[in-house]
């Protein structure tokens, strides 16, 4: 479905329905954007909105929904409108192994305009999704033509590879709980609200079997460290809305 005149200049100036909420500096959380977000829309020249309106594909994946498989031909760049995206694979023996969670505002199947024709991963509609898709090479041209959106894309691919470095640093010396301690400071610096009583929720929902999945951990153990937190105060749980009570203390587990 193309889009409608004018529908992308909408969209941009009601932000896609994402909230830019971070916790303040009084939580003692660093303020921190994601760093798979940019503003790309905001970075274009109206007459480069325009075009983009003419070439661009609007997609609405419902929940569960696989957008794209390792194999499959990356001709397309996609731009996370609403809704959120796993970008996952799976071990040999099936496991999945969750690398990053797409939120509106995110990019996913850039990687290969830097080389490579195929997926390497999977992409899965976590919930209602719409995204918004280019052509890899229509995408690449409008990349050569704007510097600023180049050194984005840049930034946001370097982002990937240095949490690349530090999931395997973690991996190797770090224990579950301490890897699940790192994996909510994180969230609640890109993905939390700050609350009237300073407490930080974490915006989106994320099952124990997720977190599991993201810190390389089975959810039993997930689980049972989870428990752990909230007996100790640290959380709260509501519907799988996770909120830091006291993420001073979460913190120490880290430097410990």
């Amino acid at each position: 479905m193309m889009l409608a005149g004018g529908a992308l200049a909408r969209d941009y100036n009601r932000g896609f329905g994402f909230s830019h909420d971070f916790p303040a500096q009084g939580s003692g959380m660093e303020k921190q954007p994601s760093p798979n977000e940019i503003d790309f829309i905001g970075q274009l020249p109206e007459s480069e909105r325009a075009l983009l309106e003419r070439h661009a594909i609007r997609k609405k994946y419902p929940r569960a929904t696989i957008i794209h498989s390792p194999g499959d031909l990356g001709t397309m760049v996609n731009f996370v409108v609403s809704g959120r995206v796993k970008i996952y694979n799976l071990s040999a023996c099936g496991k999945e192994i969750i690398y990053r969670f797409c939120t509106p505002n995110s990019f996913f199947g850039i990687a290969e305009i830097f080389g490579g024709d195929e997926r390497e991963v999977f992409a899965e509609a976590v919930e209602d999704t719409e995204v918004l898709c280019t052509d890899k090479h229509y995408f690449e041209n409008l990349v050569l033509r704007n510097p600023a959106l180049t050194l984005s894309v840049m930034r946001i691919l370097g982002n990937r590879v240095r949490q690349a470095h530090k999931a395997i640093s973690s991996f190797v010396f770090c224990d579950v709980r301490t890897r699940l301690a790192q994996l909510l400071i994180k969230l609640a610096q890109i993905n939390g609200v700050e609350n009237p009583d300073g407490t930080i929720t974490l915006r989106n929902r994320f099952t124990h079997q997720e977190m599991a999945n993201m810190i390389g951990a089975i959810r039993q153990t997930v689980s049972e460290n989870m428990n752990h937190f909230k007996r100790h105060g640290y959380i709260r749980v509501a519907g799988e809305r996770i909120t830091l009570i006291d993420p001073a203390s979460i913190r120490n587990l880290i430097d410990d």
